[in-house]
């Protein structure tokens, strides 16, 4: 059950920027972002404007017991990012490299 649940949101994840560049207009400027997943609770985002280190544990956030701890906040932070208009361009098993139009 979980490899098809991570099997899913992964093809959802590499279809998404296919989907959704039709809608930017030809000449768009984009910055890009990317994140890194390094350790139980630790991401590194590396944005345009800043570098943050964030140990979820200490923001709050509880990774579920039988969750896999690297596809959990990599998925955290990728939705943390989308809500600030980032998609998701690729990824690997300890990072995503996400773009926006440039403001």
């Amino acid at each position: 059950m979980k490899k098809l649940f991570f099997l899913s949101t992964l093809a959802v994840i590499l279809l998404l920027p296919h989907l959704t560049a039709a809608d930017a207009p030809a000449g768009t400027k984009w910055e890009y972002a990317i994140v890194k997943w390094d350790g139980p609770d630790r991401l590194y985002y590396n944005l345009p404007d800043k570098f943050e280190l964030v140990f979820l544990s200490k923001t709050g956030v509880t990774i579920p017991k039988d969750a896999q701890q690297e596809e959990w906040c990599l998925n955290y932070a990728a939705n943390k990012l989308a809500k600030d208009g980032w998609e998701t361009l690729t990824l690997n098993s300890r990072r995503i490299l996400l773009r926006r139009p440039a403001r």
